[in-house]
């Protein structure tokens, strides 16, 4: 296969995907450990953490955003596709190509957009969250969730041109390296 720069920004892109999974699992472990610790303080010793809760949620919503574009390369976002596998595979990529050009990238494209001008806002003004007795800023969640839509977006672009692609030749749309199926949680 030639090194051309397409071959090198979708492995880049899919790369970018992976660290950013790895980003989400690790804050799930920081979210166990904030758990965990809160459980502890408030059953062992009657000292519950006022912080904890607002952590956790902060996390949680994070983590699942960061990790989408890597859930997205690895085909794990769930899809009701029992009829389009019944059509020929040129038609199926073009089809795909529609909905990521006509729906995903112009809408995750917004959607990022905001994330970005809310988290600048949010870190401008110091807001914090007000529904908590803790008030933490609230610019570190919002960019988080900003940084995991960016990941979605930046995949969801590289999908698009696989699915370009898959219409020419089908047989020749690169799918998850090694590195990458090594690292999924394959569990279907």
């Amino acid at each position: 296969m030639k090194n051309t720069l397409l071959n090198r920004i979708l492995p880049a892109i899919d790369s970018f995907s992976r660290w950013l999974a790895y980003g989400a699992m690790a804050m799930i472990v920081v979210m166990i450990v904030v758990t965990m610790q809160e459980v502890i303080r408030r059953k062992g010793f009657n000292d519950p953490t006022v912080w904890a809760n607002d952590i956790t949620y902060m996390l949680n919503g994070s983590l699942f955003v960061i990790g989408a574009g890597f859930t997205l390369r690895m085909n794990g976002h769930v899809r009701i596709d029992f009829l389009s596998q019944m059509l020929p595979l040129r038609l199926q990529h073009f089809i795909n190509l529609i909905f990521y050009l006509g729906v995903l990238l112009p809408g995750f494209g917004l959607i990022t957009w905001l994330g970005v001008t809310r988290a600048i806002s949010a870190y401008d003004l110091g807001r914090i969250e007000t529904m908590s007795a803790w008030e933490p800023l609230i610019w570190p969640f919002y960019t988080g969730i900003t940084i995991g839509l960016f990941g979605l977006l930046v995949q969801s672009a590289a999908e698009a041109v696989r699915h370009v692609i898959g219409i020419v030749d089908p047989d020749a749309v690169p799918g998850p390296s090694v590195k990458d199926k090594e690292h999924s949680l394959d569990v279907g």
